[in-house]
């Protein structure tokens, strides 16, 4: 990650604004547009985000925590925002379009089921253990990571991601049972 000359008063190792939007934008769009659940929302999240990370750049004390620091503002503007748009809006899908292969035709048609299968019992859960579930698998932050960036214990984390996993396990067996 590139680092600047920061403006007066701030530590001397400050990450690049510009850095760090590059480095961050995607897994940030990722995890906001699975945590609110729709593309327009999570764009706003992460503009909003953004806008209050270069606001207070001059509050990140350890350069080395700017992914726990960007992610909790980002997971608390996500809640904000779910919380205010509390309505149920179809899942969009969360895949690229994958080049062709020699698979059976059905195959594409089945993992776009499971896909919105996965989607929808995501969204079915409560919003910190969705946004723990989506850091954990979606964006691959370790537990201290998102312990850091929900600002909570790490053993809140694990269980969270526990009640998450047996929630999900729950709904997906209903719902295959149904394809």
């Amino acid at each position: 990650m590139a680092y600047s000359i920061p403006a007066e008063g701030l530590p001397a190792i400050m990450p690049d604004f510009d850095t760090l939007f590059e480095t961050y934008q995607t897994e940030a769009l990722r995890a906001a547009y699975l945590i609110c659940g729709n593309r327009t929302d999570a764009e706003d999240v992460v503009q909003d985000t953004f806008v209050k990370c270069y606001e207070s750049m001059h509050q990140l004390h350890d350069p080395t925590r700017v992914k726990a620091w960007l992610f909790r503002i980002l997971t608390r503007t996500a809640w904000r925002a779910c919380q205010k748009h509390r309505r149920e809006l179809p899942v969009e899908n969360l895949y690229d379009s994958q080049e062709p292969t020699d698979e059976d035709a059905s195959a594409p048609l089945l993992r776009a089921d499971r896909a919105r299968a996965v989607a929808r019992a995501l969204q079915s859960l409560e919003p910190k253990q969705r946004t723990t579930a989506v850091l954990y698998y979606y964006n691959d932050m370790s537990v201290r990571e998102i312990a850091q960036a929900m600002g909570c214990f790490e053993g809140t984390v694990k269980s969270r991601l526990y009640h998450a996993r047996q929630h999900l396990k729950e709904s997906l067996e209903v719902e295959f049972d149904e394809i």
